[in-house]
């Protein structure tokens, strides 16, 4: 099926929940294409494909994507959570004024749709490619076996200040320390020209220059939220002194959410100059990339907007 044709079909929520759940609601599930490229370079890279969906598994994704957030945004309210899912689903038809007025108020941040004539801004793309980050680092292992000890949530603001990711990893075996911390900078890229360059390019410089004033931030969040966990809680309150000496327990990655249009085919690269940007970094493995592939990603990123917002 046509690109143009996938995306000017909407599947009514209802499927795309259904076949959603029939998958686990697992966004690996719908992946057409998964591959390890760049391991001759400083900086490897995945490239996770969801090229070529129909309407209907392409909807499914959307679904999982727009459930993730709205459940993550309501947190404990969960009987709020579940009338927004039912309202989106065409469960229910009806809001009395207080019950839409709670559920636009979790909807607004990022998705409220603009008013005409407003200028254009790209938060749903980034919102969206920072969730679909999310997902699949929650549903796949590290390529080195690693576990998840933590692994934060994206922002509900995509313009709130500090780093967009960060996943602490529990090594599983080797020389490498038990616990190892990767700083996560998310970016979209809606061209068509094949090439990823400038903006991972730009999310290194970002990280070179702002790297240090991120994982500060991000130890005084741990002192605040692992009281709970000492040994994670002291590993956090290190993490600025392991990323200012490049130690082999720090890292960056880079990830872009793209149309699949704009990903090099071989024998071009990507991620090839990473390691310039945090000439630092030197140990192997320290830097990493992402590169999320779906066809025209601005109506993807769309539809999950659609989604979460409904009738609102």
């Amino acid at each position: 099926m046509s690109t143009t044709t996938a995306r000017a079909i909407r599947p009514p929520a209802p499927a795309a929940a259904d076949l959603a759940a029939a998958h686990g609601n697992r966004v690996t599930a719908f992946a057409t294409a998964r591959e390890r490229r760049g391991t001759d370079q400083p900086c490897a890279w995945e490239l996770v494909s969801l090229a070529g969906l129909a309407p209907e598994p392409r909807a499914a994704v959307a679904w999982i994507v727009a459930e993730a957030i709205m459940r993550d945004r309501y947190g404990r309210r969960t009987r709020d959570f579940a009338l927004w899912r039912s309202f989106a689903l065409g469960q229910i038809t009806a809001l009395d004024d207080r019950q839409r007025r709670l559920l636009t108020n979790f909807a607004t941040p990022v998705f409220k749709p603009q008013a005409a004539g407003a200028r254009k801004h790209h938060g749903v793309e980034g919102h969206v490619g920072e969730w679909l980050w999310y997902l699949l680092h929650e549903e796949s292992p590290h390529p080195q076996g690693w576990l998840n000890a933590h692994l934060s949530v994206p922002k509900v603001n995509v313009n709130d200040g500090g780093a967009d990711g960060l996943i602490i990893h529990r090594t599983t075996a080797g020389q490498m320390p038990e616990l190892v911390f990767r700083l996560w900078e998310m970016k979209k890229f809606t061209g068509q020209d094949n090439s990823l360059s400038a903006t991972i390019t730009g999310a290194f410089q970002q990280m070179k220059s702002s790297g240090d004033l991120y994982v500060m931030s991000i130890s005084g969040w741990g002192d605040r939220a692992l009281t709970n966990d000492p040994e994670l809680g002291d590993f956090v309150a290190s993490m600025l002194d392991l990323w200012v000496d490049g130690d082999q327990a720090s890292g960056a990655g880079v990830s872009v959410a793209t149309n699949t249009a704009a990903v090099p085919d071989p024998p071009r690269r990507a991620f090839s100059t990473a390691h310039q940007h945090l000439d630092h970094l030197k140990h192997p493995g320290q830097l990493e990339g992402l590169v999320i592939a779906i066809d025209d990603f601005e109506d993807f990123a769309r539809h999950v907007q659609e989604l979460v917002w409904s009738a609102l």
